[in-house]
């Protein structure tokens, strides 16, 4: 928002506030010290967070099994979805990764630890099932441990949904038992681990292939990958296990390096 980076600092339990340009971060979410909890001030390996078109910010709590909703300037979270503890009922989440909000004010959340995507209604303590996946097996019906989603649109009824566990992303219409498309092969590579996805105004799709140690897009249409930054080959890599991405309002990429504990900018050509 604004040119302005939140990060998911995993291992630090803390959503960070970067400004571009800066060379120091603020906590916004999360113990400053980057201790682990479940308070209401506390965080425990954060995953992923998003914004509704009010201001809030909401966080997948990964390991709390949660998702906290952060009013503008607070740094206190209310649960808005899960209960703190894993569970296969709708009433649960299991490891939560990502969230998407629509203007309603609905969530979308990929669970990793029950396979799933749900759906769950705004100001509701109960979810839908709308993509119940399992772990094991290759089909395009078996999603396993799910990392990130777009929505084709709000209004739409289809997902885009990362599937690092079996080495894809795939796209998939809500209460559908296979995938429409999968998307596994990049410049002469399979997807290795792809985590965050993400897509440009044009429709273009982007995937933090970690693994591989690259960044990839599959252009408007199209199951053929290209390298977009990151290596191809066995040779040194730019930056290690790229697990989040993001656009400023340039078009300028930003990668999450995991393992060197850092963000990379590239410039757009």
């Amino acid at each position: 928002a604004n040119d302005i980076l939140y990060i998911c600092d995993y291992n630090n339990n803390r959503i960070q506030k970067w400004i571009i340009g800066a060379s120091n971060g603020t906590t916004v979410a999360g113990n400053s010290n980057g201790n682990a909890g479940s308070n209401s001030f506390q965080l425990d390996h954060p995953t992923g967070i998003t914004f509704d078109k009010y201001g809030y910010m909401y966080v997948a709590d990964y390991d709390n099994h949660r998702v906290q909703r952060y009013p503008p300037n607070s740094s206190n979270g209310t649960t808005v979805a899960g209960t703190g503890s894993a569970n296969v009922a709708t009433t649960n989440l299991n490891q939560p990764t990502a969230i998407v909000v629509d203007d309603e004010l609905n969530m979308f959340i990929t669970e990793n630890g029950n396979n799933r995507l749900v759906f769950w209604p705004f100001n509701t303590t109960n979810s839908t099932i709308l993509i119940n996946g399992r772990s094991g097996g290759t089909a395009s019906g078996e999603l396993s441990n799910p990392y990130d989603l777009i929505l084709v649109n709000t209004s739409g009824n289809q997902v885009y949904l990362s599937d690092p566990a079996k080495d894809r992303v795939q796209l998939w219409t809500f209460g559908a038992g296979v995938a429409n498309e999968t998307f596994s092969t990049a410049y002469g590579l399979k997807l290795s681990t792809p985590r965050q996805i993400k897509m440009d105004p044009y429709g273009n799709l982007y995937v933090a292939d970690s693994l591989r140690q690259r960044v990839v897009v599959f252009c408007a249409n199209s199951t053929t990958g290209f390298l977009v930054v990151g290596r191809n080959t066995n040779s040194t890599p730019t930056f290690d296990d790229p697990s989040g991405i993001a656009f400023d309002s340039q078009l300028n990429l930003y990668v999450a390096s995991s393992n060197n504990h850092e963000v990379l900018k590239y410039e757009r050509l």
